[in-house]
C-alpha cells in the first residue's frame, strides 16, 4: 500500500519547540518508549472524528474534515490478518481526542501524511504507540525511523499484537506449541552481474515444513511472494527466492514492478498460509548490512 521512501517529513523551523512523547502501555506490562519530535508553533490541532483503517484517521480541523495517513507506519489493511484489530487499536487510542497534526508531507495520491500527537500533559505520539502495541509495522526512510524500528523490534520480540504466535489462527494440523522455526537467513542484495538479488530462507527446525501458500512481503507496501503449493523444505535446508522479473529464471522468483529496496531500509516479513508472522528481518541496503 503506502510506502514511505518518497515522502518528505516534518520541516524543522527555528521557532519550533521540541517535546518528548511517550507510550501509555505500562499497566499491561508492555515496554514503554519515547521519542523526540519537533512541533512547529503553527501546528494544526483538531478532533479525531473517525477511523478509516489501522493507519488512517479523519480529523476535524475547525469545520473542515481532513483524512490523515499516519507517517512512518503501515497497519494491516483490507482482508489482511489483524486488520480489524489494528483499526480498533487506533480507534481506542484516538476517537474523539484532541490531537496535534504535525508535518507537511503528502503521499503519492497527494493526501496528507502526518505524525499525530494526542494533546495532554504527557503527549503521546500515536504513530509509535501503534507500533509499540504491535498494531502497525515501522517503516524506514523518515525522520524518526530509528526510534520507530527500535520500538518495532521490542514489540516483535515480545509477541505483541500482530506479532503474536498464531494470532491469525492455528494451522490445519492443529494446535502447535510455537511457530515453525523458519528464518529469513540472508538478503543478498543488490543484484550482481552474475546473479539477481535474492532472499534465503532456512528451516532451522528438526522436521520438514510444508511452505506452500506461505508468503514473504515488504512491510512498506503490497508487494509479496507466495510459495507454490506443495513446496517442502527439509530440516536444515535453505531455499532461495530471486528478486527478479526475468521470465527466463527457472527457480522461485519474486517479481515486483517497483524498486523494492529503499535507501533507508526495508522490513521483510514471512507469514504462514493463515497470515501468522513466522519471521521478520530488517534490512538496510547500503553495503547490505542487516539484522
Amino acid at each position: 500500500m503506502r510506502g514511505f521512501a518518497a515522502i518528505a517529513v516534518v520541516a524543522v523551523i527555528a521557532s519550533a519547540c521540541s517535546t518528548t512523547t511517550e507510550t501509555s502501555t505500562t499497566e499491561e506490562g508492555q515496554s514503554t518508549s519515547s521519542t523526540d519530535i519537533t512541533i512547529p508553533d503553527d501546528t494544526e490541532h483538531g478532533i479525531v472524528s473517525g477511523v478509516v483503517d489501522g493507519d488512517t484517521v479523519q480529523v476535524m480541523i475547525g469545520d473542515e474534515p481532513k483524512t490523515v495517513h499516519l507517517a512512518g507506519i503501515r497497519a494491516p489493511q483490507g482482508d489482511e490478518c489483524y486488520a480489524p484489530a489494528a483499526s480498533l487499536a487506533l480507534a481506542e487510542l484516538t476517537a474523539g481526542r484532541s490531537v496535534a497534526v504535525v508535518g507537511d508531507a503528502t503521499d503519492a495520491a497527494g493526501e496528507p501524511v502526518r505524525y499525530l500527537i494526542l494533546d495532554g500533559d504527557v503527549p503521546v505520539l500515536v504513530n509509535v504507540e501503534l507500533v509499540d502495541r504491535g498494531a502497525a509495522t515501522a517503516l524506514h526512510g523518515h525522520e524518526l525511523a530509528g526510534d520507530f524500528v527500535r520500538v518495532n523490534d521490542q514489540a516483535f520480540a515480545s509477541g505483541r499484537g500482530m506479532w503474536g504466535t498464531f494470532v491469525c489462527g492455528h494451522p490445519p494440523a492443529g494446535v502447535a506449541p510455537d511457530r515453525p522455526q523458519l528464518r529469513i537467513a540472508a538478503v543478498n542484495a543488490p543484484a550482481t552481474a552474475s546473479a539477481p538479488a535474492s532472499i534465503d530462507v532456512v528451516n532451522a527446525s528438526y522436521t520438514e515444513v510444508a511452505v506452500g501458500g506461505w508468503a514473504m512481503r515488504d512491510a512498506a507496501n503490497d508487494s509479496s511472494f507466495t510459495f507454490p503449493g506443495g513446496t517442502l523444505l527439509a530440516a536444515g535446508d535453505v531455499i532461495s527466492v530471486a528478486l527478479t522479473c526475468d521470465t527466463d529464471h527457472t527457480g522461485l522468483a519474486w517479481c515486483t514492478d517497483e524498486d523494492m529496496w529503499s535507501a533507508g531500509g526495508n522490513t521483510v516479513i514471512m507469514q504462514d498460509e493463515l497470515g501468522n508472522v513466522v519471521d521478520r528481518r530488517v534490512v538496510e541496503i547500503a553495503g547490505t548490512s542487516d539484522q
